[in-house]
Formats: C-alpha cells, sequence, structure tokens
C-alpha cells in the first residue's frame, strides 16, 4: 500500500470515530457518516483501518444489536446501504496505480447475499496492485467454477458470513480444487473463527489477516513485480505526464529527441528503456527520473 496512506490510529482515536460512526449509521445520518470517513482519510489512516476497524467493525455491532432485537431490520438495512456508499468513496481515494500482474475473483458464496466482507477482501487486494473481478453476492457454485476455468485467475476468495451456508462454501472449494490447475482458495468471514474449511488454502474472519496471507504465500514484494508490469506502469506515468503538458506523441518524442513510434510502443508497454532515454524523457516533460519511475506517484490511475 502507498505510503501516502500508512497512518495507524492511536486506541482513543479508534474508539472515538468507532462510537460516532455507530451512532451516524444507526440513526442513519449520511453526512456525519461520510464526514468521519473523509476526515480519517485525510489524516492517511491505513485502508484497513478505515475499512476493516472502523465501518467493518461498525457493521458488525449493528449486526449483533439486530440479532439481539434492539434494532429493527430496516435500520440494519439502511445501515449497511450507508456502508456500500462510504467503501465506495474510500475505494476512489485509496485507489493507486501500484499492480503485480496477479488476478483474483471475489464473491459471497451462493445463498450467502451479504457484500460487505467479500467487497472489504477484494478492494483490500486492489489497493495492493492486484487485478481483481468482485462478482458480488451470492455466485452460484457451478457458475463460479465455470468462470475461474476459463479465467484462470491465481487467487479466488470466498466470503461467507452466515453458518448456514457453509456446506455450500465447502462444496464450492472442493469444485474450485478438482480443477485441473486450481487456483488459491481463501475463505473469509465471521464464521471462520470456528469452522475453518480444511480444502482451503486459508481461512480467516480477519480480511486483514487474509490479506497479508496472500501477500506472503505469493511472495509479492517489490522485487517480485515483473518487468511487463513495470514497463506497463512506466508508459502510463508517461502517457498521462504528457497529456497533462498537452504534448503529443510527436511533441515529447521532439523534446526528447526519439522517434515517435518509439514514443508510442514506451507508453504501451511494450518498449525497453535506458537510463539515457530516461533521462531525456524526464527532461522533456520536467520531472526528476524518480518520479517517472516510481510505483508510489501522486497521480494514482485504476488499471
Amino acid at each position: 500500500m502507498s505510503q501516502q496512506y500508512s497512518v495507524k490510529p492511536k486506541k482513543n482515536e479508534l474508539a472515538k470515530i468507532r462510537g460516532d460512526l455507530l451512532h451516524a449509521l444507526i440513526e442513519g445520518d449520511q453526512l456525519t457518516a461520510s464526514r468521519l470517513v473523509d476526515t480519517a482519510i485525510s489524516e492517511r489512516w491505513e485502508p484497513s483501518n478505515v475499512y476493516v476497524r472502523v465501518i467493518g467493525h461498525c457493521l458488525a455491532e449493528i449486526g449483533a444489536r439486530w440479532h439481539a432485537g434492539d434494532l429493527s431490520i430496516a435500520s440494519e438495512h439502511r445501515a449497511t446501504q450507508m456502508a456500500l456508499r462510504l467503501l465506495g468513496n474510500a475505494q476512489q481515494a485509496y485507489v493507486n496505480g501500484k499492480r503485480v500482474g496477479r488476478r483474483a475473483v471475489i464473491t459471497s458464496v451462493e445463498g450467502d447475499t451479504h457484500l460487505i466482507g467479500g467487497l472489504t477482501f477484494a478492494d483490500l487486494l486492489r489497493f495492493e496492485g492486484w487485478d481483481v473481478d468482485f462478482l458480488g453476492a451470492d455466485t452460484p457454485a457451478d457458475a463460479l467454477v465455470e468462470l475461474i476455468e476459463n479465467d484462470s485467475p491465481e487467487l479466488v476468495g470466498l466470503s461467507v458470513t452466515i453458518e448456514e451456508f457453509l456446506p455450500n462454501a465447502s462444496k464450492t472449494v472442493s469444485a474450485i480444487k478438482q480443477l485441473q490447475n486450481p487456483p488459491v482458495v481463501v475463505v473469509g468471514g465471521a464464521v471462520m473463527a470456528a469452522n475453518p474449511i480444511l480444502e482451503a488454502d486459508f481461512c480467516s474472519e480477519d480480511a486483514v489477516k487474509a490479506v497479508d496471507w496472500v501477500q506472503k504465500h505469493f511472495d509479492l514484494n517489490e522485487s517480485s513485480v515483473t518487468v511487463e508490469v513495470l514497463l506497463s506502469d512506466l508508459g502510463e506515468r508517461i502517457r498521462r505526464l504528457r497529456k497533462d503538458r498537452g504534448l503529443s506523441q510527436q511533441g515529447l518524442a521532439s523534446r526528447a529527441n526519439l522517434d515517435r513510434s518509439y514514443v508510442s510502443a514506451l507508453e504501451n508497454g511494450k518498449q525497453n528503456v535506458s537510463f539515457a532515454t530516461l533521462k531525456g524523457i524526464s527532461d522533456a516533460l520536467e520531472v526528476g527520473i524518480a518520479e517517472l519511475i516510481s510505483r508510489e506517484w501522486p497521480f494514482g490511475y485504476s488499471s
């Protein structure tokens, strides 16, 4: 995740925003809820804290109050819809250009209509540079297996929120693992604490722990990123910087003493590049080489 959002809140700060957000969600106060989350993001809180420790924590408390009869189903549904809007806004703030060249498919298991657990896992993976297909909730097992067989993702994430749907989760994992080249399967949800699925590669009730395990399992440190991804990212940065400066490809090529076809290939991630060429391009774009090649750059784009 970008160092731009690396702040871990103090316990008293976390407790305060949890209490205030819980009250806003119960009361249906979208304006206050949005302000609270926007403040946390502006203070550069880690995405996992906003997604899991704040919004997820509040939703779990609301669910518990509904089960205890202290909240109506209408209030619980309203809070869930508000939370989905909060997560959508957070996703736009946290999105970055990091890519690791790995693909994942995330969904809630067949029968389970809860969205937020899977959505949280999907977005946290996106922030780590994964290309993620989030299928939503209640995906039939046979349709999911067919998609996996056709698209060959490296990772499949399954969310199961209610114990009633554990058999569906187990059946789905088993079907995935019977494929000729099965992906890694991670199953998440509150019920995983006491009901791990043995055929899955990893089970956890905590999305943050699941993402940490995935990153370690795939050894996704900076040195593991492929040359193809690095060149693609570099090309995208050059294209955006060129357009920001109102330059055509020919204009950039002339400034950097290059052929237009070379610039085109470079922007499409199809051209390797020397240090001398990087220096010419960075001078032409009026940026430092470090900014040009950095994978933590400030312009943010969605891959």
